[in-house]
Parts: C-alpha cells; sequence; structure tokens
C-alpha cells in the first residue's frame, strides 16, 4: 500500500499539469509521480558520472551539493546566448 502526499503549486504550474494528464489521458498524480521520478533518476545519473570522473567512491568524497555545483559548473551560463 502506497501513502500519498500534498503538495502546494503555483496554480499556473497546477494547471499545466491538469491540461498535460487531460492530454495524456493520465490522473495527475500519474503524471507527477513519473515526471519526480524521472527527474530523480536523471539526478542520480548525473551524480554518478560526476562521482566516476572524478573517481570518487560513492560512499564518500562529494556531497550532493557538492557534486551538484560541479554539475553547475559544466553548464553555459544563463547570461550565455545558446549558439544555434
Amino acid at each position: 500500500m502506497s501513502s500519498t502526499s500534498s503538495l502546494e503549486l503555483p496554480i499556473e504550474l497546477k494547471q499545466m499539469i491538469e491540461r498535460v494528464a487531460r492530454e495524456r489521458n493520465e490522473e495527475p498524480a500519474t503524471l507527477l509521480a513519473s515526471a519526480i521520478d524521472s527527474l530523480l533518476s536523471a539526478a542520480a545519473a548525473q551524480l554518478a558520472e560526476v562521482r566516476r570522473r572524478d573517481h570518487v567512491d560513492a560512499s564518500g568524497g562529494h556531497t550532493n551539493e557538492e557534486a551538484f555545483a560541479k554539475l553547475d559548473s559544466f553548464r553555459p551560463s544563463r547570461g550565455t546566448p545558446s549558439s544555434k
């Protein structure tokens, strides 16, 4: 049996979730659970890659905060126009 929780979301985001869920013929909670799962899986993979590149054992060496800071250093700054 799974438990549920509630989230406070901006109304615009809630409306977007409801619209996309309708378009996909899904319940909003199912859509959110899938999106959150995908996001967390991607974050875990990114952290694993930082640790792999730095030859750091997953049991220590970098905190998640340090690893995410390192990931951010690989991204172009927000002020940099994208090259297309």
